[in-house]
Formats: structure tokens, C-alpha cells, sequence
């Protein structure tokens, strides 16, 4: 079974849509596009976006049809003006049906879209939109950090596959100048997300990292300054495991090839233990 998350930056731009805005127009067709493109080539089984920047009701006229992925679950943002439905967002295509699906639990509720909880026989799993702390990081700090290790500490008695935009990067592997990771001046690279980010670890895993030890690969590049084609990155999508269920996880990839975003897919593989009766 496999996992993608891709902070996509806008979903709407990979898809046709047919009929005018006068009308219920629906989008029925992936167009040649970068989500195609991973999409036959990965043939995940579920896919977490983040940044969709998509409204429910719109979400809900996206290829109503599709066969391969036949449940789909959006989440948008409440806010006004810019940081209404086509600000942040989050959504989730699955190949089969999850047992429960929620845009919120009664401890972690949001109105930014930014995440969706989905609970199947033999996992849960979350997606999420980390809010970048350069806009507020008392949000950040106070509250998100807070609620998510609390949720962390919560769900023990099955595996719990945390994954999305981060928005923090964890070590200095993980950026291309850790100097600049050092100074800890800019958002992502604050302290206390550091810090933060290392107790969701204290019974969680960095799968990527825990795979991979060594390997430098980032999943975000600034476009203004065209980074990625020198690829000057920073890795802020992860996955998240509890440690004791890391052996149920075959691979965990990065591929930076497919464009389209400013950051690139993530992928986790589970093993045929892990997904025994999916």
C-alpha cells in the first residue's frame, strides 16, 4: 500500500473543467498535467494535498466520476477575504473507504482547512497544513503545537501515520545551508519549532530521516529565487510514525521530479504486514 502527500499549491490548475462559471461547472478531467504525471507513475492508494486552495462545494464537482479514486474528503478555509476557501485547504483521495472521517476532533479544531483526520481498520492517519509561523507564530506556538503532541500522546494502541506541510525544518541535512538554520531567524527555522518538532519525536519517528540517515533532499524550494533549479531546498513534508510500528514501513521517498508545486510529493510504502487486509 502507498501513501503520497504533496502540498500541491492549488489543485484546480491539474484539472479540466467543463461548462463556464455561469453555470455548476464541473471539473471531470485530469488534464496532462504534474498530478497525472504522479499519479501513473506511483499509483498511490490514498493522497494527502495540502494547500489545495479549494472550496468544499467545489472540491465536491472534482472528477465525480472517478473510478480510481472514488473518496474524496476536502477540508477549506473559514476565514475572509484572502484567507477564505481559496487560502490554505486541505484534501484526501482514497481507493477504498475509510471507517471515519473528520475535519476536526472535539480537542483539535481549526477553521483554516488545514486538517483532516481519517481512521481505517488498521491505521490512522492525519493530514495536515502546519501553519507557517511568520504570520503568527502565538498561533503556531500556543496552540497548533500544543494540540497536535497532545493528539500525538493520545492514539497508542494502533499505528498513527502523521504526514503533510510541516512547515519547519528539523535538522541540518535538511536545508541546504545550515547556517542559515542556525541563525534561526526565519519562520521554519525558529527555535522553538525546532524544539517543538524534536518532542513529536519522543515517541514518533521521522520516517524519511530514520531510512534515509544521511541523504540530503529537500521538498521545498523557494520560487521566487528559482532555488530549485540549484536545488537550495529546505525538507518540511514529512511522515510521522510512532517508533514501534517503524518496522511495518518498507520505503519512505522524496520524488523531486514531479514539478507543478513548489515543494514535491512525499511517499511512504507499507509493508504486506502493515496493510493485511486493506
Amino acid at each position: 500500500m502507498k501513501i503520497v502527500s504533496w502540498n500541491i499549491n492549488g489543485i484546480r490548475s491539474n484539472i479540466i473543467c467543463e461548462g463556464t462559471l455561469k453555470k455548476k461547472f464541473v471539473y471531470d478531467e485530469l488534464i496532462d498535467s504534474n498530478l497525472k504525471t504522479m499519479i501513473e507513475k506511483h499509483n498511490p492508494d490514498i493522497i494527502c494535498f495540502q494547500e489545495t486552495k479549494c472550496s468544499e462545494e467545489i472540491g465536491s464537482r472534482i472528477l465525480p466520476n472517478d473510478k480510481l479514486y472514488p473518496f474524496k474528503y476536502w477540508n477549506e478555509s473559514k476565514g475572509e477575504g484572502r484567507r477564505g476557501s481559496g487560502y490554505s485547504g486541505t484534501s484526501v483521495w482514497c481507493k477504498k473507504e475509510p471507517s471515519f472521517v473528520a475535519n476536526e476532533l472535539e480537542d483539535f479544531k481549526n477553521d483554516s482547512g488545514r486538517f483532516i483526520y481519517l481512521e481505517f481498520d488498521e491505521f490512522s492517519l492525519i493530514n495536515m497544513y502546519v501553519p507557517n509561523s511568520g504570520g503568527n507564530i502565538e498561533l503556531r506556538k500556543d496552540y497548533w503545537d500544543i494540540k497536535l503532541k497532545k493528539l500525538m500522546d493520545t492514539k497508542v494502541d494502533k499505528p498513527f501515520i502523521l504526514t503533510g506541510d510541516f512547515n519547519v525544518v528539523h535538522e541540518e541535512i535538511d536545508i541546504w545551508n545550515p547556517v542559515t538554520l542556525n541563525h534561526g531567524k526565519m519562520p521554519g527555522l525558529f527555535p522553538h519549532e525546532r524544539y517543538m518538532f524534536n518532542k513529536f519525536l519522543e515517541d514518533y519517528c521521522d520516517v524519511y530521516r530514520e531510512l534515509h540517515p544521511g541523504k540530503p533532499e529537500y521538498t521545498w524550494w523557494n520560487t521566487i529565487t528559482k532555488s530549485r533549479e540549484s536545488n537550495k531546498g529546505w525538507r518540511i513534508d514529512y511522515f510521522l510514525i510512532q517508533k514501534k510500528f517503524l518496522n511495518l514501513i518498507s520505503t519512505c521517498t522524496i520524488d523531486n521530479s514531479i514539478m507543478g508545486s513548489d515543494h514535491c510529493p512525499i511517499l511512504l510504502d507499507l509493508t504486506n504486514d502493515f496493510q493485511a487486509g486493506l
